[in-house]
Parts: C-alpha cells; sequence; structure tokens
C-alpha cells in the first residue's frame, strides 16, 4: 500500500472495454483501490485483459450506484470515500500543500464534480491526472487524460481561493493518500 502504486495505477490509463469508468471519481476509485490492494493489480485469463480493480469497481457500482448507467456519483464518493480527512486548498501554496499521491476534488464536499490524482511536482508546478478532464480542463470527455494538468497554474485561481474549472470556479479539497485508504473500509463489499 504505497504512493508509488497509486501513481503507477494513475498513470496507467484506464480500461477502454465494458469496464471503463463511467465518469472520474469512480475512475480515481479504481486507482486507489489497485493501491491499496495488491492482488486487484493481477490480470489473470478470467479478467478481460485488465486488472481486477475494474471488476472489483464494476461489481460496487452495481451494488451501490445510481442512475443509468449505474455509477458512483461525487455524492457518494463523498459520504463513503471523502468523509474525512480532507483539507480545503487555497493560495498562497507553501511546499507541503500539495502532496504527490494526493487525492483532490472539485466542488461542494458534499457533492463534488471532479476527482484528480496529484502524481508529480515539479518546481512551482503540481501536475494531476485525471479522467473526463472535459469540463475541468477542456481535457478528453469520458476518457484518460494523457495531459498532467497544473493545479498550481494561479492563472486557473481567483481571488477568492476558488480553482477555476473550464466548467466554472469552485473549491477545491485535498486528501492524502493514506487519509482516503482509511476511508475505504477493509471489509467493503465488493
Amino acid at each position: 500500500m504505497a504512493v508509488a502504486d497509486l501513481l503507477t495505477a494513475a498513470n496507467g490509463s484506464v480500461p477502454w472495454n465494458q469496464l471503463k469508468p463511467h465518469n472520474c471519481h469512480e475512475a480515481v476509485l479504481g486507482w486507489v483501490l489497485m493501491a491499496k490492494y495488491p492482488t486487484l493489480r493481477h490480470v489473470d485469463s478470467l479478467s478481460l485483459g485488465v486488472e481486477k480493480a475494474w471488476h472489483t469497481l464494476r461489481s460496487l457500482t452495481e451494488r451501490y450506484g445510481s442512475g443509468v448507467p449505474k455509477q458512483l456519483t461525487g455524492i457518494w464518493m463523498a459520504q463513503n470515500i471523502y468523509p474525512r480527512g480532507l483539507i480545503r486548498i487555497r493560495p498562497p501554496f507553501t511546499a507541503g500543500t500539495f502532496l504527490v499521491g494526493d487525492v483532490i476534488f472539485m466542488g461542494d464536499r458534499h457533492a463534488p464534480h471532479h476527482s484528480m490524482v496529484v502524481v508529480q511536482k515539479t518546481g512551482g508546478q503540481v501536475l494531476a491526472r485525471g479522467f473526463n478532464n472535459a469540463g475541468a480542463f477542456g481535457g478528453p470527455f469520458m476518457g484518460w487524460d494523457p495531459a498532467l494538468r497544473d493545479i498550481a497554474d494561479m492563472t486557473r485561481w481567483d481571488g477568492q481561493g476558488n480553482f477555476m474549472g473550464n466548467n466554472g470556479a469552485a473549491p477545491l479539497h485535498a486528501m492524502t493518500y493514506n487519509a482516503v485508504c482509511a476511508n475505504i473500509p477493509d471489509n467493503l463489499n465488493f
């Protein structure tokens, strides 16, 4: 259970078959599951050529999801994965404001509308990886984003401390990888 495993998972894309995530929250949860549970990184002959985490995610979606198609929404993530350990991010940033492996999300803390993972810090840049970044950055719609997005780019922040996504200004929250993992019970029914 290491941050390095989360980075490998997030930088490794998502499946493009029927196991593809339905939104950014599901993609982030799939990456976290791969990092927390090493057995979910395995690919075997019954797994359609993808890591077992995506099967687990589909099972969670069928059990706990809503809508058509069933999906784990930002509200579900706020209640089950993001309920404790988050902090609101506002400029000015210090070296410890963002950590590699942080899960970040935009919007109301009770109903986030976009989730990503911090995968790299270089100089003053804080680079995040995401899925379905269309609304936040103009990236791919319903796809893994091959571009790293700089969350610390000050031109993306307004005077009230909100992150300026392409879909408007929103609060930005962060949780460490360990805090997210602590919120995922080991007895979560798959």
